[in-house]
This record gives structure tokens, sequence and C-alpha cells, in this order.
């Protein structure tokens, strides 16, 4: 997935930051003329999940997990976000936030509460049921809100997103309590090659499908923090040796450390060993996951 727009900011990929995002409805009777269903047209409660590259909502080619299932089929929530609540404990997902059932004769936006990204879950997902549908949604997958040429955290950024089969149910238009598409199917996305053929969710042309919606995010806030035991259920005591020392979290204490090291090559020495030189978690430098012990704050 490709930003719609996007702007850098001036802060580094080291530090905590929150994002306030709007979902803004492209979906109507305009964009989306055929069998589009009128005041029943709405949106399920979104969903939206830091995480890191360890963890997949859902993406392209993959089968829809029974809690992307149940939001296509029915925007029920609830078993997603039991999903997301195993990926924390797993440490593999971090903050998620969630929006409200919108109908598109009522309100065309809506802001979500901020959601924390950190230098460990640096990515998001989204999602929210295309409603009534057999198993449409939309949302977007693994977006990394970094400016690549900086390595900066975007300052804001738009990605629009396009409608979606979770793969797990029949129907070919906007009804919900069709047959169960059996064995399920890998999630695709519906384009022109791939809709219905009574051509729902095409434009008036019948060329394209158009998008369903807009994300927009802003940068609101960010913190230079030690980011040591953020997959310790936010203890802050822990040095980076676990990621190096097979899951290990090795304790620290900075005070200590600079009060017996009476030299700048002993502090040195300890520095690099707490920031485990050498050693990589999860593809990048071990410094990039303790900034603050690191010093990089």
């Amino acid at each position: 997935m490709s930003f719609l727009s996007q702007v850098a900011s001036t802060v580094p990929t080291t530090h905590t930051v929150t994002y306030s995002c709007m979902f803004t409805n492209n979906w109507s009777g305009t964009n989306h003329p055929v069998d589009y269903p009128g005041g029943n047209a709405h949106w399920s409660p979104p969903i939206i999940a830091s995480h890191s590259r360890r963890y997949v909502m859902w993406e392209p080619n993959a089968l829809a997990t029974e809690g992307v299932e149940i939001v296509a089929e029915s925007g029920t929530p609830t078993t997603l976000l039991a999903e997301i609540e195993i990926a924390q404990d797993e440490r593999v997902a971090g903050d998620r936030v969630q929006g409200v059932v919108t109908f598109n004769n009522v309100a065309q936006s809506q802001i979500l509460s901020d959601i924390t990204l950190t230098p460990v879950f640096d990515r998001m997902s989204s999602i929210t049921m295309i409603a009534p549908s057999p198993d449409w949604f939309t949302g977007f997958y693994n977006i990394n809100p970094v400016d690549e040429s900086s390595k900066f955290w975007l300052q804001s950024f738009e990605i629009e997103t396009f409608p979606w089969d979770a793969g797990t149910e029949q129907g070919d238009t906007f009804s919900i309590n069709n047959l169960a598409e059996d064995p399920h199917v890998s999630i695709f996305q519906l384009t022109k090659d791939t809709v219905p053929a009574n051509g729902v969710l095409l434009n008036l042309e019948q060329t394209e499908v158009l998008p369903m919606a807009t994300w927009s995010c802003t940068l609101t806030s960010n913190e230079c923090s030690d980011h040591d035991g953020v997959m310790f259920d936010g203890s802050s005591d822990q040095d980076c040796a676990w990621a190096g020392n097979n899951g290990n979290p090795g304790r620290r204490n900075l005070k200590n450390n600079k009060k017996s090291k009476s030299s700048k090559s002993s502090k040195s020495n300890a520095n690099n060993n707490r920031c485990g030189r050498g050693r990589r978690f999860e593809g990048e430098r071990m410094s990039n996951w303790c900034p603050n012990a690191c010093g990089k704050c």
C-alpha cells in the first residue's frame, strides 16, 4: 500500500509518537452506483492497531482470521479485539483504537482516539466493514509512517483504501447472511477484474472501482523515552540484553553504572554492552530499540 500524500516531520523514529486519525467516507451512489444500499449504507466501528512487523491483522493472499471474518461479515469487532489482545500479550502488537458505527447519510467522517506508535510498534493496520455486504471491508495493512529518506516519523499522511473480499462468504451485492465460502479463499481486492458479474462497486462508467474511504493521520505528540521494556509490559528497568540473549531480559541500573564507571572508556564499554553492539532485533540495530539507554535521546 502507498500513501496518497505524506509530509515528513523532524521527529526521529527513536521517539514514541501519537497520531490522530480521521476516517472519511468515499462510498456513495455516485461513486459506486450499482445496487448502492441508500440509507442503509454504513461502516462498522473502524479499528486501528499499532504493531511490529511480526504481527499481521490482515493482508492480501492470506486467509482471514476468525476476527477479520466476523468484522467483514457482521461488523462485530469483539473477536478481532481479542486477537489483538493476544498479540499484545505476545508482545507483537501495541496500542489499538476503535471508532463508532457511521451511516453515510448521517456523517461522512469520524475522528478516532489518538493511537501510539513506538520504535518497536512502528506499523499500523486498520479495518472496517462495508455494511451491509457478504464479507467486504476496507482498510490498510502494515503501514509504516516513516519518511524513508530521513528516517523520521511522518508529520501527516493520507491513504485511500479500496474494497476487499475476506474470502469467507459468497454473495454479489450488499446483503448479509449469504452462503459460506467453502473452503475459504484468500483475501483479495475487489477490482474491475474481480468484482461480481453484476458490476457491483464499479463506477458509473464501469471502468474501475473507486476508493471507498480515506484515512488521514496527523502526528500530535512525541516523546523520547526509554523503550527497553516496551515488550515487557511497559517496565522501564530492563536493558537490551534480552533481545540478544534468547529473550531473557537483563537488569540495568544507569545510576550505578554512572557511579561505578569513572573513565570515558569504561562508560563507553558499558554503553556498548547495554546496546548489544553488533546485535540485531527484527532486522534493526539494538540501539534503535533502546534509545535512552543507548544515548539516542
